[in-house]
């Protein structure tokens, strides 16, 4: 069922592009006539579910969705960037690590995020200076103040990761003068845990939402991401506590049937932890404004359909399955340039079939000449494989004018990824039996025999199931980061753990937002 969350709201947005606000100064230093502002808007239990939804939404924004995967899997040996020679040449500099800080990918993950924040910070505000007689539906305010911090929480989390030392926003900034400096790396993981700590004791189970509702944020989507920060922060204990948390909750399982959960029908499933929340949408068909998931307009092959070809896995990543002899998720992870052209050509198959089977040599001919001009089509077909996960087949593909917005969710936070975490937890702590056990449940769902391994060589089992689980999920290149392995990418060095400021946002503020180490606007 396709929900209400993915609609986008029509509410007061104060969201900025920058943290310095300068960009939409000068819409905040006027109060515009006959249009609602932030301190009246809030009258109301709709547009208090408005306002959050509105949060929600730049995790639709077709930017927000591009450097997930940009910055998650193609500097990695996952996936190379592909496309054009335009497109590919355009990213190469942060692929080989030599990106600067006036590059347009540094600014577009940075706004993005705080723009969310800021949604989510006048949410926050507005909802809790409400009236508690606006709400007709008991315990709605918590849960929307909740949400709204989970939201907060997941974009500074998105920037912590990408740029190290950021700036916490906590308020709703309202004027171009402020300015906030950036925060220790602990200090902001520490909000992040807060954050979701306060989110976590309001936010309902998965089992508890309306149907309507499914797909907004959990009770066990703030446990998982309180894992998820505690192993970044290498707090063990505390990652294994918030993993354990959701798997004694009873309320996800592995789904048996590993490439289900990533079809339509098995979005916001049994294993479904968190999802962004998509739709064909005959309205929206905008670039900057569609319910759609445009990531699939992005990775589709090239030409043979109306894609880009952009983010193709690496036969690195086909070799990794296949020491392992993982069929089950490498079908359904990586879409062969054979598979390609059976799904996209099918008719000109078909039509090659009944020429054979009508054993006119001059049709046979022809029909295979048509096969072969057909596949031409196809084009920057850098590595042979594109990404499964994210391929919508021609029967279920949007239709042009709207090829912008599949309906395809995007997968956040899997309850795989959850048995993995816990297991990896544990193994830190000394606990090699029952994290080998949580490691051995997500092999034998994809039917590969189990693991008697300890110590090293058991974390390092870990490390290659996360790969192939994940893979192609945005999450290879920051867990190589955060590991200590990504010294196996070509040029990486510590100094790039983390990315370059934007160098407007270290203009606007005059330096109070500062530059990392060791890059300029120039190079780095």
């Amino acid at each position: 069922m396709k929900i209400s969350l993915k609609t986008y709201t029509k509410a007061l947005l104060i969201g900025c592009l920058s943290l310095s606000v300068m960009s939409c100064s000068d819409f905040l230093d006027k109060k515009k006539l006959g249009q609602e502002t932030s301190e009246v808007y809030f009258n109301s239990q709709d547009k208090a579910i408005h306002s959050v939804t509105a949060a929600y939404s730049d995790l639709k924004d077709y930017r927000f969705g591009w450097f997930q995967w940009a910055f998650g899997e193609t500097l990695s040996d996952n996936a190379i960037y592909s496309g054009s020679d335009g497109d590919s040449g355009g990213f190469q500099p942060l692929k080989d690590f030599n990106g600067t800080a006036d590059m347009y990918q540094v600014r577009y993950k940075w706004q993005l995020c705080y723009r969310g924040i800021n949604k989510s910070n006048q949410a926050i505000e507005g909802i809790e200076a409400m009236n508690d007689d606006l709400f007709t539906t008991p315990g709605l305010k918590k849960r929307l103040i909740a949400e709204a911090r989970f939201l907060r929480a997941y974009y500074h989390w998105n920037l912590v990761i990408t740029f190290g030392k950021v700036p916490i926003v906590d308020h709703l900034i309202k004027t171009a003068d402020e300015k906030i400096a950036p925060s220790s790396v602990s200090d902001v993981y520490d909000f992040i845990a807060s954050d979701l700590e306060a989110a976590e004791a309001d936010l309902p189970l998965k089992s508890e939402y309306a149907a309507s509702d499914i797909g907004r944020a959990t009770k066990g989507a703030a446990d998982a991401f309180l894992a998820k920060v505690n192993l970044y922060r290498k707090n063990w204990a505390d990652a294994a506590k918030w993993s354990k948390k959701i798997i004694d909750s009873g309320e996800y399982q592995l789904d048996p049937n590993y490439a289900h959960q990533f079809s339509f029908d098995g979005e916001n499933g049994m294993e479904s932890i968190f999802e962004i929340q998509f739709y064909d949408s005959p309205t929206e068909t905008s670039a900057y404004r569609n319910n759609g998931n445009f990531q699939t307009l992005f990775q589709l092959p090239r030409n043979i359909t109306y894609g880009y070809g952009i983010n193709q896995p690496t036969k690195n990543l086909y070799n990794a399955f296949m020491a392992e002899n993982d069929t089950v998720r490498m079908q359904a992870t990586l879409l062969d340039t054979t598979e390609v052209f059976h799904n996209e050509l099918a008719d000109l198959y078909t039509a090659l079939d009944q020429a054979k089977q009508s054993g006119d040599q001059a049709a046979i001919d022809q029909a295979q000449a048509d096969l072969a001009a057909g596949k031409t089509k196809l084009t920057f077909d850098r590595t042979g494989f594109y990404n499964q996960k994210i391929y919508v087949d021609p029967a279920h593909r949007a239709k042009s004018p709207y090829i912008r917005n599949n309906g395809n969710n995007t997968r956040v936070m899997r309850y795989a990824e959850v048995l993995l975490m816990y297991a990896e937890a544990e193994e830190h702590l000394g606990n090699d039996a029952e994290a080998l056990a949580k490691m051995n449940m997500v092999r034998e769902r994809v039917n590969l025999p189990d693991k008697s391994v300890s110590g090293d060589a058991l974390l390092q089992a870990i490390y290659t199931e996360r790969r192939l689980e994940l893979a192609m999920e945005n999450d290879r290149y920051p867990d190589l980061v955060r590991t200590g392995r990504a010294n196996i990418l070509p040029n990486w060095t510590e100094a790039h753990e983390y990315w370059p400021v934007p160098q407007a946002e270290v203009d606007i503020t005059s330096g109070d937002v500062p530059q990392n180490s060791g890059y300029t606007t120039g190079g780095n």
